[in-house]
């Protein structure tokens, strides 16, 4: 006996919906987790499989609620997922191989019966975003407090310089109070480093910017550092790219910076070592905005250029140069290496916490940046950055200011 049996044609377009949501799935960036009734994920997008730290072969058939855990005992959000229509929520996710991730999780539940979607997305960098701007923000509260505060401590500490000057005018030069007038002479001069600190970073002049070369910068450091290297047993290296075109800076603050950057490489390294400096051109993908330190700080759009000459939009690769300092010292620990550019933070006994917070001021001021790498034992890294193109000004000139290694990195 023939049993006829109805096939129901395959509604038109649902292969090409298909194929556009598998799509959408591995282009999004956040994650995305499908699950069956019972709970167990049966497609996921690279997204997911990143922020979990699982392999799609290791994820599907696997029930969610061993893969996406709050942090938080006795919270289940998946079961919530399952119960209403949409779910949205923050939690800490702890992946299997584990860590804590906070998330943005979104359910969506369809179909009966009843199947759940999943969206997780990364919040890591918006909260580390969200503390560095409420981290500038104290800075700048700090910074006008400090200047406050510098100015009132440096009228009365001249007047002790000048009274200790003039007592010691008094003494015999083997008297032996004249030995307790130094020290406060002493002091006072540490002092007055001190609040010129204080002042510079709360109110940094602002750069004198002309064309100049970040080699030259280098090799004044070097020869005025050149008997600081030789008592502590330093050999140092310096390697420019040939050929790079003059950018726009202020030479006596990146010298600045760089002398500050080589002071502390060589008190990195007691049992002597290895100091090389590096300067070379390289590309990066320009900022939404200037980082300079003040609100009106950034690169100026001006009047619609042609073509050839205008400035590249945000997310578009700009031409940099760096000037690389490495070192072969003792290397920072993680959790001093967190607070490097925190104002008033040292290491050093007798540092006042302000230098490398200069330093990130005067390279903010510049438009660049100021990154620091290192590992405990295994030496530093310090990276300057400095964009081709003047502050508040039309770019230098094309593409072809990059020179040959303009189109290497991309």
């Amino acid at each position: 006996m023939l049993v006829k049996r109805t096939v129901r044609p395959r509604a038109e377009g649902t292969a090409p919906m298909e194929a556009a949501g598998r799509l959408l799935m591995a282009d999004v960036e956040h994650g995305v987790l499908l699950l069956d009734p019972r709970g167990r994920v049966t497609a996921a997008n690279p997204a997911a499989l990143r922020l979990l730290g699982l392999r799609g072969s290791a994820v599907r058939g696997r029930a969610v609620c061993g893969l996406v855990r709050s942090a938080v005992p006795g919270d289940d959000p998946v079961a919530e997922a399952f119960r209403t229509a949409t779910t949205e929520r923050e939690i800490l996710l702890a992946p299997p191989g584990g860590g804590e991730v906070p998330v943005l999780l979104r359910g969506f539940r369809f179909g009966r019966p009843a199947r759940v979607l999943l969206v997780l997305r990364d919040l890591t960098q918006p909260r580390r975003m969200q503390q560095e701007l409420r981290r500038n923000e104290r800075l700048a509260t700090l910074g006008q407090l400090s200047a406050g505060v510098a100015h009132e401590i440096r009228n009365p500490l001249a007047g002790i310089g000048v009274s200790a000057q003039v007592l010691l005018g008094r003494f015999e030069p083997r008297d032996p109070r004249s030995r307790f007038v130094s020290v406060i002479l002493e002091e006072v001069a540490r002092l007055d480093r001190l609040v010129t600190n204080l002042l510079q970073y709360a109110r940094p002049r602002s750069p004198e910017l002309r064309p100049g070369q970040l080699a030259d910068c280098v090799r004044r450091v070097v020869e005025l550092s050149a008997d600081s290297f030789a008592r502590a047993g330093v050999r140092t290296e310096v390697e420019a790219k040939p050929g790079l075109r003059p950018i726009w800076i202020d030479a006596d603050l990146v010298t600045q910076v760089v002398l500050n950057v080589t002071l502390n490489a060589v008190q990195a390294m007691p049992q002597g070592g290895t100091l090389r400096y590096e300067v070379r051109l390289t590309r990066r993908r320009r900022p939404l905005r200037g980082p300079g330190r003040r609100a009106g700080d950034g690169f100026e759009r001006r009047a619609p250029a042609p073509a050839a000459a205008r400035a590249p939009a945000a997310g578009e690769w700009i031409a940099v140069q760096q000037i690389r300092v490495t070192d072969s010292g003792v290397g920072i620990p993680r959790g001093v290496l967190d607070k490097l550019f925190d104002p008033f933070f040292s290491t050093k006994p007798k540092g006042s916490g302000l230098g490398l917070s200069i330093c990130q001021t005067i390279m903010q001021e510049h438009g660049g940046s100021i990154e620091v790498a290192s590992r405990e034992g295994g030496g530093t890294t310090v990276l300057l950055e400095f964009h081709v193109e003047k502050r508040h000004g039309e770019r230098r000139s094309t593409a072809a200011d990059a020179g040959p290694e303009h189109t290497a990195h991309r």
